[in-house]
């Protein structure tokens, strides 16, 4: 094998010893035949406010900067393999892989704007990545209602791209059909063979961070029969629950993720831990419970699994057999889900509070969860809410990390030396900061109430939205609900095969 301290040939032959692919193609994310935009242009300071396309036409960009030409001609169609898609232009040894020496590198010539050079990038590609690099969260949120024009025929269908923040939701009109933007039937998603519904489904996840389908498949053998209502009992759908959950996750991932409570289908029940035992093909045996989820007391809104260090992208939650309401005269309280729009928290934090926001973007929290019984120990770290930092400020918030059940004490950052007031202010700036978070979770108009009846599944966006629920009387019919858990990285992965953007 060969070994730089043992091969010294001239520095024209050390060159020979690297390898550059010399591919040529277009990438079809990169490269459009339509209003093509000439990277001259993004040379020139002169063209900073409008660009010219190849069509004739011209668009006032309100884009401050313009994309680096090294950047642009980095993206050379020509430097990236075309069917693995990744970069040929690296140089390294062809024998034993390593990098070269420092001398070996040489710096790109310097091109003026006269340059005859160019390569042709989409118009929308050149928005996506101009819109990601300013990270200005008006690039990518919008807030409810939707503008009129933003709509098409119906709420159900926007023209807009952008994420929609919500609030003043409730269950009226998430059960609208006329009205609401999240509602979809199973049969209709599971049985659309031109997947039009499943990218209408796709969109509206990517947009609002929820999605309610109606009508989900709840019959399973994993219930006992002697906790079954007779409605459970009478469920006749042959298709079961199980495969209802797998279908759905495979729609906005590709296979459910494995975590701590099983590597498929798990279920939540005030009863026992029946279905996580079951050595079925959709469940780890032995699959952890100690979580408060497995009871019967409320929940405080939350996202999940805070912590692992990337928490789930998507949570399915399927009813498949409603709390019991024994006097519906006396019991107001009957296990009704709770969703929030945490993105839309967030922004309203940043308009009351920028201290707090600011504090509430920039500190470490720790979150844990031990199972003595199955062996487990987790923690993880991150703040509460997940921004890009600007040079001016904070850009668009980009995911959620809040569960108080599971939130470890905090720590200042270590002093170079100890003064008690310094913890002191850090404390109560905290202390102060949170309860501004809290102030807003707790307003009604921000709360989705939600009395889930058999049937109905609900995906909800981990990094965006929290969940919680009601508290309910754990009689002898528990309340039951199966689902599982899609990662972050195949839900991104859907949403950018669908075309959309987000920081």
């Amino acid at each position: 094998m060969l070994h730089w301290k043992h091969f010294t040939p001239k520095r024209g032959q050390l060159r020979n010893c690297f390898r550059r692919h010399q591919h040529h193609h277009s990438l079809s994310s990169v490269s459009g035949t339509n209003s093509c935009i000439d990277t001259r242009l993004f040379n020139s300071r002169s063209c900073l406010q409008q660009l010219r396309f190849h069509n004739g036409g011209s668009s006032h960009r309100p884009h401050p900067t313009l994309l680096p030409k090294q950047y642009l001609n980095a993206y050379d169609p020509k430097k990236f393999d075309p069917s693995t898609h990744q970069r040929n232009d690296v140089l390294f040894n062809p024998i034993d892989g390593t990098p070269p020496p420092s001398d070996s590198y040489s710096k790109p010539k310097q091109e003026s704007a006269q340059d005859d050079s160019t390569f042709n990038y989409d118009e929308s590609w050149l928005s996506a990545h101009l819109d990601r690099w300013r990270a200005d969260p008006s690039d990518f949120d919008s807030n409810w209602p939707v503008s009129t024009n933003e709509l098409q025929d119906t709420a159900c269908k926007t023209l807009t791209n952008k994420r929609i923040l919500w609030s003043h939701w409730d269950e009226d009109l998430v059960r609208d059909r006329n009205k609401s933007p999240i509602l979809f039937q199973y049969d209709d998603v599971a049985h659309n063979e031109d997947k039009s519904v499943e990218k209408r489904l796709l969109k509206a996840f990517y947009q609002y961070g929820l999605v309610l389908i109606t009508g989900t498949p709840t019959a399973t053998d994993s219930l006992p029969e002697e906790v079954m209502t007779e409605a459970t009992k009478n469920e006749t759908n042959q298709e079961r629950a199980e495969q209802a959950i797998l279908h759905l996750a495979s729609t906005i991932g590709y296979h459910p993720l494995q975590t701590l409570y099983g590597r498929g289908v798990w279920s939540t029940s005030s009863y026992s831990s029946f279905y996580n035992t079951d050595d079925t093909d959709s469940q780890v045996n032995g699959a952890s419970t100690a979580d408060s989820a497995y009871g019967s007391t409320s929940l405080p809104l939350h996202t999940d699994m805070t912590y692992i260090s990337n928490p789930p992208g998507a949570q399915i939650f399927l009813m498949v057999q409603p709390a019991t309401d024994q006097d519906a005269t006396t019991i107001s309280s009957k296990g009704q889900s709770i969703y929030l729009d945490g993105f839309a928290a967030a922004e309203q934090l940043r308009t009351e509070n920028p201290e707090a926001f600011h504090l509430l973007a920039s500190t470490q929290r720790r979150y844990r969860c031990i199972d003595d019984a199955e062996g487990w120990h987790l923690e993880a770290c991150g703040p509460i809410i997940n921004a890009i930092r600007r040079e001016n400020g904070w850009g668009p918030v980009t995911s959620i990390r809040h569960n108080d059940l599971d939130r470890l004490p905090d720590l200042p950052p270590y002093p170079s030396q100890t003064n008690d007031s310094n913890f002191t202010t850090f404390y109560d700036e905290l202390l102060a900061a949170h309860a501004a978070w809290d102030n807003i979770l707790r307003r009604d108009e921000m709360r989705l109430v939600i009395d889930l009846k058999c049937g109905d599944c609900v995906l909800v966006s981990n990094h965006r939205c929290m969940h919680g629920r009601y508290a309910f009387d754990a009689s002898s019919f528990p309340r039951v609900v199966m689902g599982c858990y899609v990662g972050m990285d195949e839900l991104c992965s859907k949403w950018r095969r669908s075309d959309f953007s987000f920081p």
